[in-house]
């Protein structure tokens, strides 16, 4: 596991040219190890800016951007070393496989590592197996599997390469509930069995919600808020002030509340609020 530090971070689209926008505006930010992180807000916020500089494909106007409390830009020709301890899965990632088999293109990012033939395919095979991919479909070609099992190449690719860090943006975009659902449990499980560091970007509340430990929620290029799962989602108003929609099931019990209603209106899971709907049950006997 890894910690990624970022240092009063600001990046620019466009600068030097009439069109440029900053699209941050001096983050600092930690991001704690082994725990999974959300990020979320809306279009334009920031969000997917701020993990492209966490591997070093953007690099900061301002500021620095930490591993381990060590410049990642130091040393500006090795910076492809960070790529590998910071593994970054793009929005639609399947768009970008391209090699004759998913095999192959799993195997892209060990191979470039410099590892043994044993060892690359050894990696395959596991990383195949952590996000649900049947070995039977390594053989085919990308272009022969469905949307989701597209998106599980993509993040098994990155998995092979066993990065310190996973960071994943909108990892279940595009995909139905129970792909989403599917996506997210490998993605859990893959946190827990490794102890890596994971980073979800998302713009859905109710996926945030119910995965992410930890909970940062940028606006308009600033980072609004920072902390745990109940201390963001507790905020409500806030959320909402951003931009933001709350999970449906905190509106359900927001609604209750304002009936007269004796329920926590911070809620934000199903299953929390089944609980808190039982425990009324039972004082009313």
């Amino acid at each position: 596991m890894a910690e990624i530090s970022l240092r009063e971070v600001s990046f620019r689209h466009g600068k030097g040219t009439p069109y440029e926008i900053c699209a941050l505006d001096k983050i600092t930010l930690d991001i704690a190890p082994g725990v999974i992180t959300g990020i979320i807000g809306h279009t334009g916020s920031g969000k997917s800016t701020l993990v492209e500089l966490f591997n070093g494909i953007l690099k900061p106007a301002e500021g620095r951007v930490l591993i381990d409390g060590e410049d990642i830009w130091a040393k500006p020709k090795e910076i492809r070393k960070v790529r590998f301890r910071v593994g970054l899965v793009m929005q639609y990632p399947e768009s970008q496989l391209f090699e004759e088999t998913i095999r192959q293109d799993i195997a892209f990012g060990p191979k470039n590592m410099g590892l043994s033939d044993k060892e690359i395919e050894r990696r395959v095979v596991e990383a195949a197996r952590f996000v649900g991919l049947d070995e039977e479909l390594l053989e085919k070609s990308p272009f022969d599997l469905s949307g989701g099992q597209k998106r599980r190449a993509a993040i098994a690719g990155i998995i092979a390469m066993r990065p310190d860090v996973l960071v994943l943006d909108e990892p279940a975009a595009g995909l139905d509930p129970v792909g989403r659902e599917s996506i997210f449990a490998n993605i859990v499980e893959y946190k827990e069995k490794t102890g890596s560091t994971v980073v979800i970007v998302s713009h859905s509340m109710e996926d945030m919600a119910r995965y992410c430990d930890r909970v940062v929620v940028m606006s308009g290029g600033k980072m609004i808020m920072n902390g745990s799962r109940d201390e963001v989602f507790s905020q409500s108003a806030s959320l909402e002030g951003a931009g933001l929609d709350i999970p449906q099931i905190t509106k359900l019990m927001t609604l209750l509340r304002d009936r007269g209603i004796d329920v926590d209106q911070s809620i934000y899971t199903s299953e929390k609020a089944y609980e808190e709907i039982m425990k009324l049950f039972a004082k009313k006997g």
